[in-house]
């Protein structure tokens, strides 16, 4: 996963692949320079491996983190709120995809976890 931070206008911002553009996003708006966010999101992660949780979703303003043992999605709350699973699939099976690259995107738990803690050096 490749990524660059910087300081905007704003606070930090995290800059990321087209593909995950989402996570940029959510990364820079939802959590930004929240460091006690970021140790609790570690922290989620740790119980994941643990098998504490087998899937955990954590809400914010603009989107929704869906973490499991083996991947994450980050997903814009239109999309959670619009659209349900028979629709998505229907869209999907028709070769249509709703989806756009600042609205949904996933990688491994690994690099997210790889993400967060280069985000919190960043941030300190």
């Amino acid at each position: 996963m490749e990524y660059q931070f910087y300081q905007g206008a704003r606070g930090p911002v995290a800059e990321l692949s087209m593909e995950q553009a989402a996570i940029g996003r959510w990364l820079s708006d939802e959590i930004g320079a929240d460091t006690d966010r970021v140790n609790g999101l570690l922290h989620n992660i740790a119980e994941i491996r643990d098998g504490i949780f087998l899937e955990l979703d954590v809400d914010g303003k603009e989107f929704r983190l869906t973490l499991n043992k083996d991947e994450v999605e980050i997903k814009a709350n239109s999309l959670v709120n619009n659209l349900d699973a028979d629709s998505a699939e229907q869209m999907d099976a028709e070769g249509l995809s709703f989806y756009d690259s600042e609205e949904v995107a996933g990688c491994g738990l690994d690099d997210f976890e790889a993400l967060l803690i280069a985000w919190l050096e960043y941030c300190s």
